[in-house]
């Protein structure tokens, strides 16, 4: 349950760092780039809202001098105090000049948006002085779940010397994620559909993704999870074939790379609205008998709230599997 899950978090969020003598230099293989670290950084900065998550679920909020990329999405309550003490240098993914100015030491991106050659490629971040890491889902090496968010925890922490923290964030989580599938023991998976937006042809979340693992883990089977990839495209039609029993609303708080007001509404509810309105899959089971559920990229992009996104899910495909 939440609570017990924030009285372990409280156990190291504000403990203080402990760097063992000879911890350093701390190699990092990461996505095909490899970084040695000689110390901790301690003017990091933050690409997208599941990195931030990341950083301040170790406590290193310290270490940290900007975040971006939340748009006008709400930081997880847990961190919400934390992530109030650091400044915001964007809405979107902050600029070149913006890392610049801010002499980040250390730039971390929880999805390949922050890293391109329309905004700014690792190898250029590097030549300014800027060591990067890209959360390895964004690598698309192929299916990543907790095992993979795991690694990911323990390279961040590795990176600024306190694996311990790792261990104990590592462990809140698997206490969480038993506690959801031990409710779920006995329960049928049910066909769900992962949707990203779209109109004439519908986005989809496919299998190598986070959140498909945790659509999984939650009780359900992404129809589309045998996908070897993170985002592609269906037809409206394969829908009414295969048709899901849920669909799982997918949003970030951006649209064609502007920020939204009010995503959980204008990007959330408007693809529901999207969807009821599409009479070609009109009799699909979860467009006619109104299941859906609403998962923001601040849970379902991997990050330490993925065990938020997890109970989410299991209790809307499965309630009653929770009743008391």
């Amino acid at each position: 349950m939440r609570p017990a899950l924030l009285f372990g978090a409280a156990l190291f969020l504000f403990a203080p760092a402990a760097f063992a003598d000879d911890y350093y230099p701390y190699t990092d293989e990461n996505c095909g780039v490899t970084t040695i670290y000689e110390a901790a950084p301690e003017r990091a900065v933050t690409l997208s809202n599941n990195a931030t998550e990341m950083m301040l679920a170790l406590g290193l909020e310290d270490h940290m001098v900007g975040t971006s990329y939340m748009a006008n999405l709400q930081i997880s309550p847990q961190y919400e105090a934390a992530y109030n003490t650091i400044p915001i240098l964007s809405p979107l993914v902050a600029t070149t000049e913006q890392l610049i100015e801010a002499e980040a030491d250390f730039v971390y991106a929880g999805y390949p948006d922050g890293f391109s050659e329309s905004r700014h490629t690792r190898d250029q971040l590097h030549d300014l002085g800027m060591k990067t890491r890209l959360n390895t889902e964004g690598c698309n090496l192929g299916r990543f779940g907790f095992d993979e968010l795991y690694s990911e925890i323990r390279s961040v922490a590795g990176i600024f010397g306190v694996p311990e923290r790792a261990e104990a964030l590592i462990a809140d989580i698997q206490a969480k994620v038993v506690e959801v599938e031990d409710q779920l023991q006995g329960v049928d998976p049910i066909p769900v559909f992962i949707f990203n937006g779209g109109e004439d042809t519908p986005r989809a979340v496919l299998g190598n993704t986070m959140l498909s693992h945790v659509v999984g883990r939650a009780g359900g089977a992404n129809i589309l999870g045998d996908v070897d990839n993170r985002y592609g495209s269906t037809s409206w039609e394969q829908l009414v074939e295969q048709a899901p029993e849920y669909i799982v609303v997918f949003y970030s708080g951006t649209a064609s790379g502007q920020v939204v007001d009010d995503p959980d509404t204008n990007l959330g509810q408007a693809r529901i609205a999207i969807l009821e309105a599409n009479p070609i899959i009109a009799g699909v089971p979860a467009v006619e008998n109104d299941r859906y559920v609403l998962i923001s990229s601040v849970i379902g992009q991997p990050g330490p709230s993925s065990a938020d996104a997890l109970e989410t899910l299991a209790r809307a495909f499965h309630p009653e599997a929770f009743a008391d």
